[in-house]
């Protein structure tokens, strides 16, 4: 099978490693990146790590900012592709995703039609889902929406969080993209989605990153761990304070007042309090509660939502 493989973000690395090992079923014709960008102190400029990843594998790479070039198209192809598979990237529009001859499919992280769209695990684990997801599906004019190939569901925990799912998901990837390779090969029925089930997983904004201490302590808990990293704060004193390693019990305290219990700082919300293992004050190193106890602040100032 010729295949362009389409691909910014580390997410998409295993499953093209994986394409790549196995040369003899799967030839590469391209990899399709974005352009480097200039970045950092110096404003140097650099590459995507898929442009890396194929340059050091010897891979054709192709790096394009804008998809309606002519010379793109017309090597696009040139390459004669029987697939095109996109992981981590762009949306194609309607004239790339139709060139090859089977067409165009995603990986997308979620059971589809659940979480469409920019943010499926984060938005996963800020509402307390018992698991995460993987979907392949064929492209087509409305994103996320095509006809299913195959899905698979992995069981998580409530302590888990954004990052270890991501390497989780982006792990476990390969193998199902081997498999969705196989199933296409084999011609199964595909599924189509039912867009009365779809709901939606809109890119996390900066705002978000802020804790509202007006929830409960299990809701503040599963927000955190999905935006961890970067991860969320708190204000103390007017100091931003980054909250790690979370979880949350019934225990009562007044609004956004704390506690130190063993090693942990309890911190109260609507309902619940909030346990926290690790903080970090904005500019420094992360600490455990023992150190943050050290400090000897004054108990008397609440954590805020807002300065």
């Amino acid at each position: 099978m010729n295949i362009v493989f389409f691909a910014n973000g580390p997410f998409a690395l295993p499953s093209l490693d994986i394409l790549n090992k196995n040369s003899n079923n799967y030839k590469i014709k391209a990899v399709v990146t974005n352009e480097d960008k200039r970045s950092g102190r110096g404003q140097k400029l650099n590459q995507t790590l898929i442009a890396k990843f194929s340059k050091q594998k010897l891979l054709n790479v192709i790096k394009i900012k804008k998809f309606n070039n002519k010379a793109f198209i017309d090597k696009l192809k040139s390459l004669d592709a029987d697939l095109f598979i996109v992981i981590s990237y762009r949306i194609l529009p309607e004239y790339i995703y139709n060139i090859p001859k089977l067409g165009s499919i995603n990986i997308h992280a979620s059971v589809l039609p659940e979480y469409r769209g920019a943010a499926p695990i984060q938005r996963s684990i800020i509402d307390g889902k018992k698991y995460l997801g993987l979907t392949s599906f064929f492209l087509n004019e409305n994103i996320d929406e095509g006809n299913i190939i195959l899905t698979k569901k992995i069981p998580i925990d409530d302590l888990i969080t954004y990052g270890e799912s991501f390497d989780n998901l982006s792990n476990i990837a390969p193998l199902f993209l081997i498999e969705t390779l196989n199933s296409i090969l084999e011609n199964k029925q595909l599924k189509v989605q039912s867009n009365k089930k779809a709901t939606y997983a809109n890119k996390i904004n900066k705002e978000e990153y802020a804790v509202n201490l007006d929830k409960s302590s299990k809701n503040v808990h599963n927000k955190i761990r999905g935006l961890t990293p970067p991860g969320c704060y708190l204000f103390l004193n007017n100091k931003k304070v980054k909250l790690y390693n979370t979880y949350y019990n019934s225990l009562t305290l007044p609004f956004g007042c704390y506690k130190i219990e063993e090693n942990t700082l309890l911190i109260g919300c609507k309902s619940g309090c909030l346990e926290v293992k690790k903080i970090q004050f904005e500019g420094k190193k992360i600490i455990n509660v023992k150190d943050f106890k050290n400090m000897n602040l004054d108990k008397n100032i609440p954590f805020k939502s807002k300065k």
